[in-house]
């Protein structure tokens, strides 16, 4: 009988392999994981880079460069070396280009690497050791060349500049011509002579340019290496130059012309109704400008012998603003003038009449104004000038927010009486000096008490001016009332009786004039208290009372200088010819003239 094959027994073989299976399939699993998850367990080390052969020396080394060098060393005539020298490259022949330039360092030692194939000379100089140029040079590929230059006074230039009646001329520029490189320039002395140390043989003409002399050019011509050039250049005297002033529209306008500003050879002109204006021959090489009170001025332009020139003035500026009350309503009739005026560039222009405004508003608008600091002055019927505070204009724009506030001002009342106390009748009152653009309109008439009653007081330190025939006139300063308030003053008048002044005032006894640069003193009495502190003709006020000057008006300066005698006031000037600046305390007096 036979047995089915699932029934049969195992044989060992079988029972092997079963057993294999077992232990394999685990480890295959553990191993699977590790591939999964290799962070679980440390990574093996690389296997090591095995390292380059070593590379040969002739190997390693840069290829040689082909392209061929300069070099050498700058001496000068004793054979030392020359530091910081010039050093070019140059054709060979006219017109000259400079190639390469470079310094000698301390050695007196050069380099021009890389200068290719090349075919040319080498120009070097030195102040005051001379110049020297080098024979023609071949720079081929892969080639270096070395030399060494002596520097020579044979390429010197020097002489004498004289105008046409032989007479030297000072402070004539003389430079060279004919090579593309700056040669340093001479300036000839007092005695025209001058020298030139370092003028190539490239060099072909001597030109000499001086203010008021047609520029003048020598030539030089062929130079003997072993002498310098002794040349005597001779100066014809210039024409004037001729030019014209535009206005923006391109027409011609008068206006003030300057050139040549704060030298020795200023010049100052204006120009006539059709632009035109002639400049001295002194103006050339300088530059010009033309100025107008109502337009920014024109670009500088240089002044060229020989050729015209046009002068274009630029936009100028403009203010707008509101003349008001005191309780801030617009004045509908009003006038404006400039109290102050301190430009941008130039002097000030002389005064610009005031312009009277009509506004229910109170507005203005004050257009073609030069660029500069104005402080305006407004006034009205009734009511005191009053100023504006600094505003600055500008070119092509505006300068708006103006506000000028007029109050009713003070008022100033009292009586008028002779040396006996006799009061006077019919005595004229006014305020003086109130503005330097516009005159106060308030005035009064003593009555035959002698009272008078004077409104519109402005603010800040005044002078009743006080006129009768027959007595002298009084000058009655240091007063300040607020406006609203009520000052009381009475005045006794000195008859004329043919001997003495015909003004009485209390100050320091000097006259002022104003000038572009500020307000200067005219005359100064040597027994008035100006003269006795100190102060001399020709000072310019810095200061009143610790209170810089600038910007002020004469109107300013003569309230503050003014007072009552036996006052004091503090003075800062300055002494233009040496630049000094004093500080004095001076006691007022009583002044009669």
């Amino acid at each position: 009988m036979s047995v089915p094959a699932t029934a049969r027994p195992r044989s060992r073989t079988s029972q092997l392999l079963l057993l294999v299976t077992m232990v394999l399939v685990p480890l295959a699993a553990v191993l699977l994981l590790v591939v999964l998850h290799p962070w679980r367990v440390a990574p093996l080390p690389p296997p090591p880079v095995p390292e380059p052969p070593p590379i040969a020396a002739a190997e390693a080394a840069p290829p040689e460069d082909p392209t061929p060098e300069i070099r050498g060393h700058i001496l000068d005539a004793d054979g030392n070396a020359v530091d910081g020298a010039t050093v070019r490259l140059v054709s060979t022949s006219p017109p000259y280009t400079v190639y390469r330039n470079t310094k000698t360092d301390r050695a007196g030692a050069f380099s021009f690497p890389h200068v290719g194939p090349w075919r040319g000379r080498v120009v070097a100089d030195h102040d005051p050791d001379g110049v020297v140029t080098s024979a023609v040079l071949h720079a081929d590929e892969g080639q270096t060349t070395e030399i060494t230059l002596v520097l020579s006074a044979a390429g010197a230039v020097r002489g004498t500049v004289v105008d046409a009646e032989d007479h030297p001329v000072p402070g004539v520029v003389l430079s060279v011509e004919g090579v593309p490189w700056i040669v340093p320039a001479a300036t000839s002395d007092e005695g025209g002579a001058f020298r030139m140390n370092t003028v190539p043989h490239e060099a072909t003409a001597l030109v000499a340019v001086a203010r008021g002399y047609r520029t003048a050019r020598t030539v030089l011509g062929p130079r003997d290496d072993q002498t310098e050039v002794v040349v005597r250049v001779r100066l014809m005297a210039a024409p004037p130059v001729d030019g014209q002033v535009l206005d923006t529209d391109g027409k011609p306008v008068r206006a003030r012309v300057v050139a040549c500003e704060d030298q020795p050879s200023e010049a100052r002109t204006t120009s006539s109704e059709d632009g035109a204006f002639q400049l001295p021959p002194s103006a050339i090489g300088c530059d010009a400008v033309a100025e107008h009170a109502e337009y920014a001025p024109s670009d500088a332009a240089p002044v060229v012998e020989g050729r015209g020139m046009v002068l274009r003035l630029h936009a100028g500026g403009t203010i707008e603003g509101v003349a008001v009350d005191d309780r801030g309503a617009g004045l509908p009739s009003f006038t404006v003038g400039i109290e102050s005026f301190l430009p941008t560039r130039g002097r000030p222009f002389d005064r610009v009449a005031p312009r009277s405004f009509e506004d229910p508003r109170g507005s203005f608008r004050w257009e073609r104004l030069a660029p500069g600091t104005y402080v305006l002055t407004a006034s009205a019927p009734g009511r005191p000038p009053a100023r504006s505070t600094s505003i600055a204009v500008r070119g092509g724009a505006v300068s708006g927010g103006v506000r000028i506030v007029l109050s009713r001002g003070g008022t100033v009342t009292g009586r008028v009486f002779d040396e006996h106390h006799t009061p006077l009748a019919g005595v004229d009152m006014h305020f003086d000096a109130v503005s330097s653009a516009i005159d106060s309109r308030a005035e009064a008439l003593t009555d035959e008490g002698g009272q008078y009653r004077l409104e519109g007081a402005p603010s800040g330190p005044l002078t009743l001016r006080v006129h009768k025939d027959g007595y002298r006139m009084k000058l009655v300063s240091g007063l300040r009332v607020d406006p609203g308030a009520t000052l009381r003053q009475d005045i006794t008048l000195v008859a004329l009786d043919g001997g003495g002044g015909g003004l009485e005032l209390g100050g320091v006894g000097a006259t002022l004039e104003q000038r572009p640069e500020g307000i200067f003193l005219r005359e100064v009495f040597p027994t008035d208290p100006a003269g006795r502190a100190g102060l001399r003709p020709g000072d310019r006020i810095l200061g009143i009372d610790g209170e810089s000057t600038q910007g002020m008006s004469m109107a300013d300066v003569l309230q503050r200088l003014r007072g009552e005698a036996g006052t004091s006031v503090g003075v800062s000037a300055e002494r233009p010819e040496t630049g000094e600046t004093v500080e004095l305390t001076i006691v007022r007096g009583t002044i009669v003239r």
